[in-house]
């Protein structure tokens, strides 16, 4: 069964993915598949060491835009070691507990099985993707050590003896909150759904007619669809029209057999889940656009000029929250947002996904599912690339971030100028 599945994954990366034609040549499956066989003979193939092969093997992609994950979210095999870190300097930081109960927030790591992290970044250049520090993702590093040697917050080390963790399920948050009297903090973890967000809307209806500032928290947006935040931009610009170009998401789609049945299982699906007449038509154009076109590779997407954007002149100041941890449509979110002179974006720069973009799913059983992309931006054909949306305020990261939302005071405290 497994080597059935890599095979069919290889397939699809090698055929269906759209950076496929990019990147030909990049991967090398025969090492990944004659591991599959060796442990698969030995007994010592599991569910759990499948995936960890398997998005090795996507690594050699060099594309954070994609994963192979467990289907149920809440089976055995997803698991991961139970903490979040983020890099400073020479350490890595606790940034979040979840079922590791040995280490607290503020605990920082200085070695791995006794290599510093220094040395592991050099050793781990592929995962880590050739990143800046504070945007490096270690979580998948650290699974591949046994001992973690940890300064606690009282300067005294210790040794961690590391596990694997059923991951939490994520839980979606669409949220808003008032801070003071004329600031409204809303938060939003991802774009999945138009309901979420009209709902937030429509509970602060009242509350947006006549509001000063507004701060929308997306530093942990998951991304989504476009379609959901489009809700919003009503509330972003300044009264009366203003002309928003989307030349630079221009894109062609590689529509082939497989990937059309996919795009349009998937996106029927959502138009059966959503009661919002401006997304179910949009659902519908590209349901109409994926069978027309089904078969023919690459086909651009008639996505690029100008769109009119009918603005309000409340809330009168706007900051966006942003982070690495925020991306795909989450990114597209921040760069259209930016763009409004009512709007300031604060923190750090967005995730950049969108290289390759529109990801699909491909079951397995329900057990396991591949998501890649498949479109690519017409602005690769230049040589340019998607480094994340940069903020008009940068706010380096650092520990005190873990006791003191620093991003959010450095929001008010620009608002208080306003």
């Amino acid at each position: 069964m497994y080597i059935d599945i890599f095979n069919e994954v290889v397939d699809i990366m090698e055929n269906d993915y759209a950076g496929h034609q990019d990147k030909k040549g990049w991967d090398s499956p025969d090492t990944y598949r004659e591991s599959i066989l060796q442990l698969n003979q030995q007994g010592h193939l599991d569910d759990y060491t499948f995936i960890k092969i398997v998005n090795d093997y996507l690594l050699d992609f060099k594309d954070p835009h994609m994963f192979f994950i467990s289907k149920d979210e809440s089976s055995s095999t997803n698991r991961d070691i139970g903490f979040k870190v983020r890099r400073f300097k020479d350490a890595l930081y606790v940034t979040e507990t979840t079922k590791e109960t040995n280490i607290d927030t503020g605990d920082k790591i200085i070695a791995l099985d006794g290599l510093s992290v220094n040395e592991l970044e050099q050793k781990h250049i592929k995962e880590l993707m050739k990143e800046a520090p504070e945007r490096q993702r270690w979580e998948r590093v650290i699974e591949k050590y046994n001992k973690a040697l940890i300064e606690k917050n009282n300067n005294e080390n210790t040794v961690l003896n590391l596990s694997l963790y059923e991951k939490e399920i994520y839980n979606p948050l669409h949220h808003a909150e008032r801070l003071n009297s004329h600031t409204l903090l809303m938060t939003l973890t991802d774009f999945f759904s138009s309901e979420s967000i009209e709902k937030v809307l429509k509970d602060h209806d009242l509350v947006m007619k006549n509001l000063k500032n507004l701060i929308i928290d997306v530093r942990k947006n998951r991304g989504g669809s476009d379609a959901s935040f489009h809700q919003l931009l009503q509330h972003l610009f300044p009264a009366g029209k203003t002309s928003v170009s989307l030349d630079n998401y221009k894109m062609n789609f590689n529509i082939t057999e497989r990937t059309a049945n996919l795009q349009i299982n998937g996106l029927r699906s959502l138009y059966q889940e959503t009661s919002n007449e401006s997304y179910k038509q949009s659902l519908k154009d590209m349901i109409n656009f994926f069978e027309s076109n089904t078969g023919k590779g690459f086909v651009s997407l008639d996505n690029g000029g100008d769109f009119e954007v009918e603005g309000s002149e409340f809330p009168k100041n706007i900051v966006v929250l942003s982070d690495v941890y925020c991306g795909s449509a989450g990114d597209i979110f921040v760069d259209l947002a930016g763009r409004s002179q009512k709007v300031t974006v604060i923190g750090r720069a967005t995730a950049g996904l969108n290289d390759y973009s529109n990801l699909i799913n491909k079951d397995w059983n329900d057990v396991f599912s591949l998501y890649y992309p498949t479109s690519r931006m017409e602005y690769l054909d230049k040589g340019e690339k998607d480094t994340g949306i940069e903020p008009d305020i940068y706010v380096e990261w650092s520990p005190e971030h873990l006791f003191s939302d620093i991003d959010l005071k450095t929001a008010l405290n620009f608002l208080g100028t306003k």
